[in-house]
């Protein structure tokens, strides 16, 4: 008789292997990843389509599969979603098992437990080469669309009154030609096109205005009839978009240009123009703005005076501002940091007043509250001599800044450092130096039998001791760090710059490869090390001292033990008066964002143990 629990656990593992099946089964290329980046899992959707076994793909192997001119980029935006924890959404060209490249867009997402900490990516990958052509196809079409278009309106003037207007405005392809008397309400002359375009028999005669208007979208009906009265008003040439109500095609997208024609008393005669079906170059163009919305990048269009035209997605959902707002508010003061605001305001105005790209630093806040540096660049759209458009990127550039002051503050403490060697060497080293001579002259002059000289004598043995421990004091101060690269190598030599004899049982060991550390830390890690094996060596009373290293994917860990004397509880607690290094080796700890833990007994001697973050503590490759 089976029990519920053997139960539950043959329907668990019958689960398991079914979600097996159906993932392998899906035509959807899926694969999983550690939240390192090690890719561990590709479906068998994914291993038919690149042709290779899952051994010749998990960890960085996968990489084989991805074209070359694409394989920085993807790196490069992987490692980035690993540092973040932020999806991942791109698109790279994969060898199929047939050998041909073809487009593939990528996504990833890390899972996360309850504390935040990220547990597992998974990732699906779909084939897009369709939809590139696609692109590529619309792309050329809309240009040649364009380009139609300004062939067009520059024949218009050579070719308005004349019967050679008629024959050229019917060659053009998809575009109708028209004559409008607004005076008298007249549409004089509709070209074969322009039937087609706007849905009425070719066969019957242009229609009355009013009935045309009426195939105008009710919503677009208004606006247009305002901007036919203006250019009335200005005798002035005019641009419009609206929509019809085709009575086969449904709702199309139409452009119109008109141009003024005008008798010679100045008066408007008339308008000729052309009409042309853009909904395909429209939806073209939503297609590119969704592409747009989907880069995890902070993009803006802006026009000629830095009036923000369209943000996209990213930067909406960054900001938590809608476009209307980016439209219409004051988005500079809203968004950089007050201490920016008048610097950006100034880089701006002087970037949109001409025709170079220009780009700027500034702290940006995001809709959870916090400010954090980006790099905005700016790059123009150029149309005889003027910017028409700007189109901005923002970069977010936290680290480096953090870096940076980083580097700012290790300076000042370098030359701070620097100071207290010299006022520490001219007061109270060279103080010693003068007096201890004088003493040993003195001590030297008295009787040999004198009971001053075994009090004297201590004295200056205490002196010399401060004299050379004052030393090596000054050049601690005065050097930035270990000098060299290797931490366990610059460790290891500690026991003989103490002149530590071979009689004590130093022992040094690293576990796991080791990496590139980044120098404030690095030289952070010596000091500490260094104080722990200083105390360990001289004042433990230890005959043996251990120095260990453990280097791991997501940390590094480095402990100095000894079987000494051990530490009181009241010293380990508060240290010894007019002492600095637990407390010194306390506030380095917290100042790289590490965690320090500090053990001692009589028995069992001492232990200090220093861990921090492997993202805080390694040089990225």
């Amino acid at each position: 008789m089976t029990s519920s629990g053997d139960t539950s656990v043959a329907c668990r593992a019958a689960s398991r292997l079914d979600l097996q099946l159906i993932i392998d089964s899906a035509p959807a290329l899926i694969h999983t990843a550690l939240p390192d980046g090690y890719l561990d899992y590709f479906n068998r959707t994914w291993l038919e389509y690149v042709g290779l076994r899952l051994e010749n793909l998990e960890g960085w192997k996968w990489t084989v599969a991805i074209h070359p001119d694409d394989l920085d980029g993807i790196l490069q935006k992987w490692r980035a979603s690993l540092a973040t924890g932020e999806p991942l959404l791109l698109e790279t060209r994969v060898r199929r098992a047939d050998g041909e490249y073809r487009w593939m867009l990528h996504h990833k997402v890390a899972l996360r437990d309850e504390n935040g900490r990220i547990v597992k990516w998974y990732g699906s990958s779909v084939d897009i080469e369709e939809r590139k052509r696609a692109e590529d196809s619309l792309q050329r079409t809309v240009a040649e669309r364009e380009r139609t278009e300004q062939e067009l309106r520059q024949q218009e003037a050579a070719l308005r009154e004349s019967e050679a207007y008629l024959a050229e405005a019917q060659r053009l392809s998809q575009t109708g030609s028209w004559a409008w008397n607004p005076a008298t309400g007249d549409i004089r002359y509709w070209s074969k096109e322009c039937y087609r375009v706007l849905g009425f028999d070719p066969a019957g005669p242009p229609p009355q205005f009013e009935t045309f208007f009426r195939r105008i979208h009710l919503d677009d009906q208004a606006g247009t009839r305002e901007r036919f009265e203006k250019a009335i008003h200005d005798k002035a040439d005019w641009e419009l978009d609206y929509r019809i109500v085709h009575p086969e095609k449904g709702v199309r997208d139409i452009h119109v240009v008109g141009h003024a024609v005008l008798d010679p008393f100045g008066d408007l005669r008339e308008f000729v123009g052309t009409v042309m079906d853009i909904t395909e170059r429209k939806r073209a163009e939503q297609d590119l703005q969704q592409l747009v919305d989907l880069v995890p990048q902070l993009i803006v269009v802006a026009g000629p005076d830095g009036k923000f035209i369209h943000v996209n997605r990213v930067t909406r959902e960054y900001t938590g501002l809608t476009l209307e707002e980016f439209r219409s508010s004051d988005v500079i003061g809203r968004t950089i940091h007050p201490d920016d605001v008048e610097k950006v305001r100034a880089q701006r105005k002087g970037g949109f007043s001409g025709i170079d790209a220009f780009e700027y630093e500034a702290r940006l806040l995001g809709k959870d509250g916090i400010y954090r540096w980006f790099l905005l660049r700016y790059n123009p759209l150029v149309e005889e001599g003027r910017a028409r458009k700007w189109f901005g990127t923002a970069t977010e550039i936290e680290s480096r800044k953090q870096q940076e002051a980083r580097v700012r503050q290790e300076n000042v403490r370098l030359e701070e450092r620097t100071r207290i060697a010299q006022e520490l060497h001219d007061t109270l080293l060279q103080s010693f130096n003068g007096a201890t001579p004088k003493l040993s002259a003195a001590v030297d002059s008295l009787p040999s039998d004198s009971p001053l000289k075994t009090k004297i004598n201590p004295i200056l043995d205490l002196m010399e001791q401060g004299i050379v421990e004052g030393r090596t004091a000054i050049q601690g101060l005065r050097s930035s760090g270990s000098g060299a690269p290797d931490l366990v190598a610059a460790l290891s030599a500690i026991q003989q710059e103490l002149g530590i004899g071979p009689d004590m049982d130093f022992r040094v060991s690293a576990i796991g490869p080791k990496k590139t550390l980044l120098a404030p830390i690095r030289e952070e890690l010596y000091r500490i090390g260094k104080e722990a094996l200083v105390n360990a060596f001289r004042h433990s009373r230890a005959r043996r001292v251990d120095l260990e290293f453990d280097y791991t994917r997501n940390n590094l860990s480095l402990r100095v033990r000894d079987n000494g004397c051990g530490i009181e509880p009241q010293v380990l607690e508060q240290g010894l008066a007019g002492h600095w290094g637990l407390a010194g080796m306390r506030e380095r700890t917290a100042r790289i964002g590490g965690e320090l833990r500090i053990s001692s007994s009589t028995t069992a001697g001492t232990e200090i143990q220093l861990s921090i973050p492997g993202d805080v503590a390694f040089q990225l490759t």
